[in-house]
């Protein structure tokens, strides 16, 4: 069977001749086949290259967002931490300040928050100052001891009048 392959002119510009081939039936087919098979690819190929360039987009999105999250989350730590920081004497913070991840800087606050003085029971009004007329029972260990080292003779008193002796 013969087939017109192309149409190609020879010559110059006013050449109209035209070149015929012949070729088999199988061959033709086998031409066609393969040049189907190119079209296909060929547009799988234009497919991919469109999913590429919108993964790409998706990825600059995706670290855009990366970015701005882990600004967000960095000042998010800084306010915590300063709301810790507050929480601890100079001496503690200075050692806080060492500590690396917030869950650890939060055990170390709750186990070093700012405390009143031991010395010191802030629950009784008038604490630190303690009455002459105030009973042994009334009293707190901490207010006994620093009676005994401050004020030994009215503790002796007020020993003697709970336990009878010395």
């Amino acid at each position: 069977m013969k087939k017109l392959l192309s149409k190609e002119p020879e010559g110059g510009a006013g050449s109209n001749k035209e070149e015929e081939i012949t070729v088999a039936k199988s061959e033709y087919l086998k031409l066609v086949k393969n040049s189907d098979e190119l079209k296909t690819q060929q547009e799988a190929e234009v497919g991919k290259a469109k999913k590429i360039e919108q993964l790409e987009k998706e990825i600059a999105e995706l670290i855009l967002e990366r970015d701005e999250s882990k600004k967000k989350y960095g000042e998010l730590e800084k306010n915590i931490r300063n709301e810790y920081y507050e929480n601890l004497s100079d001496e503690h913070r200075k050692i806080a300040e060492l500590i690396p991840g917030i869950e650890g800087l939060r055990q170390y606050v709750k186990l070093n928050i700012s405390k009143p003085p031991a010395g010191s029971d802030s629950a009784r009004p008038g604490a630190g100052t303690i009455d002459s007329s105030a009973k042994w029972d009334e009293l707190t260990y901490n207010e006994k001891e620093e009676l005994r080292k401050k004020r030994p003779e009215m503790w002796r008193k007020l020993y003697r009048e709970k336990f009878g002796f010395n």
